[in-house]
């Protein structure tokens, strides 16, 4: 009865009057979602096609209890946008209100959210009906390839040739500076091709030197990430990033031995892949921050190549290992089938081989 009712000529007309937008009658879709404490939806447009019909409006129908507040999360929140059609920030919060109707313009630009559902009580749930009112495209809201954003190049992996650090028969000696001593046995390292090459990902704990660990944990201090910039657009990705290394510091020295050739060497060892290039990122991921798989910006095929630095935990502490529930793990899917999940650690490096058919988010 809803369905149809919203699809029918009283309500498409109310909406057409009220937005000035041309609807078609008798096609909507509708869904209902629930929403647990802790739920969340990240930065999308709603834009969809289907044949020469797209959604135009989406709407929200809300069912949650009558005390629902501000504070209790959930809240729509709608993002403005820049010269290039980018999301910038969150400009509008609509908070749920208990059988209420809320609805937005869709189209390339209409960038929009579900903040975090913060209730104190588990047993409150964000519950809504919500769907989408489709018309004819215009050039708000086209199928057109040409009117798509074209992404910052920005956003995908700049891969530079490894860097010349030192001569092949000086790469022990720089492998023993940074590397855990275990990892630089050969019969170790056989240990880790053998099982690379029969997952095509292993996870190498305890990586670096314990030195040399302590050495980084000291320079990664807030003021360190205080210069760190928030990297966008919202609807691909959010987390800080240090893009400029002060000199003469070890974590400095640790990322220029990072991309050199000497650690490529390293990684052909246990990898039994030859490296020519690469790109590398220090970045921070606070509670909120992501990662997003977008049609344009996919990243190429490669070894990833990832040293987890968070500070050590006592193993006496109950937050020793990492909770699932708190997000932060690296995700690889191909089709809608997840291949493996990587959790955040200490002191951790992760080898993953991605072929062209393996996405990643995190």
């Amino acid at each position: 009865m809803l369905r149809d009712y919203l699809s029918g000529e009283e309500f498409v007309g109310f909406m057409e009057k009220i937005t000035g937008t041309e609807l078609v009658r008798g096609y909507l879709d509708l869904a209902a979602q629930r929403y647990k404490k802790g739920n969340h939806l990240l930065c999308h447009d709603d834009d969809v096609h289907r044949g020469k019909m797209t959604r135009k409006i989406a709407y929200i129908i809300y069912l949650v209890d009558e005390e629902w507040s501000e504070e209790d999360g959930g809240a729509l929140g709608l993002f403005d946008s820049d010269e290039n059609r980018y999301p910038t920030k969150v400009v509008s919060h609509i908070v749920p209100e208990f059988n209420s109707i809320g609805f937005f313009l869709t189209g390339m630009v209409s960038y929009h959210t579900v903040e975090e559902v913060t209730v104190a009580d588990h047993k409150r749930e964000r519950w809504s009906v919500t769907g989408w009112f489709y018309g004819p495209a215009t050039e708000d809201n086209t199928t057109e390839e040409n009117a798509l954003q074209i992404l910052p190049s920005s956003v995908l992996p700049q891969v530079s040739p490894l860097e010349h650090l030192v001569d092949t028969k000086d790469d022990q000696a720089q492998w023993a500076k940074w590397i855990n001593p275990e990892y630089l046995k050969a019969a170790v390292r056989v240990q880790i091709q053998d099982t690379f090459m029969e997952q095509s990902s292993v996870e190498l704990r305890n990586f670096l030197h314990p030195k040399a660990f302590q050495s980084i944990l000291n320079c990664l201090s807030q003021e360190f990430w205080h210069s760190a910039s928030l990297k966008g657009p919202a609807h691909l990705r959010s987390y800080l990033e240090k893009e400029s290394l002060a000199s003469d510091t070890d974590i400095s020295e640790l990322a220029g031995f990072l991309r050199s050739d000497s650690f490529g060497r390293f990684l052909a060892s246990v990898t039994s892949l030859q490296l020519v290039g690469a790109s590398q990122q220090v970045r921070r991921f606070n509670k909120g921050h992501y990662t997003l798989i977008h049609d344009q910006a996919l990243e190429p095929a490669g070894l990833d190549v990832a040293l987890s630095l968070m500070p050590p935990v006592p193993k006496d502490d109950p937050h020793a290992e990492w909770d699932e529930s708190w997000g932060g793990a690296t995700h690889y899917i191909a089709d809608k089938d997840e291949l493996l999940r990587i959790s955040p650690d200490s002191n951790s490096l992760s080898l993953v081989l991605r072929d062209e058919g393996t996405l990643r988010f995190v």
